[in-house]
């Protein structure tokens, strides 16, 4: 009755592209709000999506007993409209788990919220994790999300990613594994691992930058049409207010983030922000 809550249509009715297939099993996924509308409204909403991953992992049956998890996850990070994952398959396909966490929480969030309809957009988006070495890229950015955006100043200060039990925190609830990590790394070192940069623009992100249909020299055109500026990096010149409405106008216009910051030079959290109209 629920599955309506997960959008699965595609623009133009073209047929979808085969999902790349790990070959370790893990991937990483991202869910985001329909129409990049929020998807958390406040703390029992971050904590409800927890719980959903946490019964994911934890599963008994109806005397107790345990049963296999459908999946493990060894990273999350919760963002006001989408979601960062870095989840293994286990019992059952990564479609299938990504498919009841999507189903549960739009469930829990029409109901609290008195809505019908879709909340994610689309189906999910994923990326096969093949090497160790992107599994640890990976790791230090979903937990640096948070600050990239603009949200915290630092990683550990945020409440909804999963750095906290890495740290250790009791209070925290138990989702991750995190013991790939603890056998290469020791506690100690652990906090500078996660906020060293991360410099590979291939990772899929919010505005899921893989490629792009909008090229540099259609943003470049774009920039000097609403702004007359005809050298990008001098919008970082332009009074706030203006440099932040020509940012918004050139992601509404359909260039990702990344893309925006690197052909203007302005940082990542202020183009975000400035599209966010925060």
């Amino acid at each position: 009755m629920y599955l309506c809550a997960v959008n699965t249509t595609t623009k133009n009715n073209m047929p979808r592209q085969e999902r790349l297939q790990s070959a370790t099993g893990i991937y990483h996924v991202m869910l985001r709000g329909i129409n990049k509308q929020d998807i958390f409204e406040d703390d029992e909403d971050y904590s409800q999506f927890l719980n959903i991953l946490h019964a994911l992992v934890n599963r008994c049956d109806e005397q107790g007993h345990s049963l296999p998890s459908h999946c493990t996850f060894y990273a999350y990070c919760l963002m006001t409209n989408h979601v960062h994952l870095l989840i293994r398959e286990r019992d059952e396909h990564i479609g299938e788990s990504i498919k009841r966490i999507g189903v549960a929480y739009a469930r829990y969030y029409n109901h609290k919220y008195e809505r019908n309809g879709h909340l994610f957009q689309d189906r999910f988006r994923s990326e096969p994790v093949n090497s160790i070495e992107y599994f640890m890229t990976l790791m230090r950015y979903i937990h640096q999300n948070p600050v990239i955006a603009g949200l915290v100043a630092e990683v550990r200060v945020y409440p909804w990613s999963s750095w906290h039990e890495y740290e250790g925190d009791s209070l925290s609830i138990s989702i991750c594994d995190t013991t790939p990590v603890i056998r290469r790394l020791e506690r100690t070192n652990l906090y500078e691992f996660v906020t060293m940069p991360v410099d590979d623009k291939s990772i899929l992100d919010v505005d899921y930058g893989i490629g792009g249909i909008i090229t540099d020299d259609e943003i470049k055109e774009k920039i000097a049409e609403i702004s007359g500026i005809q050298q990008p990096t001098d919008v970082q010149k332009l009074e706030k207010k203006k440099r932040n409405t020509v940012l918004k106008q050139i992601c509404e216009y359909g260039a990702n983030i990344r893309q925006v910051s690197r052909i203007t030079g302005i940082s990542y959290g202020v183009i975000y922000r400035a599209k966010s109209g925060s």
